[in-house]
């Protein structure tokens, strides 16, 4: 069963070069474990983003590699909102 896990955040327009290298960190610790990892920014607000994770069962979201990169982000930028998705039947 897939999972999915979704992210919003806001990041000061003056701080969105540290977040992408958080965000690298991420990504690349997500395709180790592949995980398909990427994110959006919103249409008309350049402070806007979306982010998922997507994996095709749960283990690979608990590696702790990933675990260790999304904690980074997370204390650095704090998520708006956080949700886990599973593939409907």
């Amino acid at each position: 069963m897939r999972r999915l896990m979704s992210t919003r955040r806001r990041i000061p327009l003056d701080r969105t070069e540290d977040y992408a290298a958080l965000w690298s960190a991420v990504r690349d610790a997500a395709e180790a474990v592949g995980v398909h990892a990427w994110r959006f920014r919103a249409k008309d607000r350049d402070d806007i983003y979306m982010e998922f994770l997507e994996a095709s069962d749960p283990e690979p979201l608990a590696d702790t590699g990933l675990g260790a990169a999304r904690d980074a982000l997370d204390r650095a930028f704090v998520p708006e909102r956080s949700d886990e998705w599973e593939e409907a039947p």
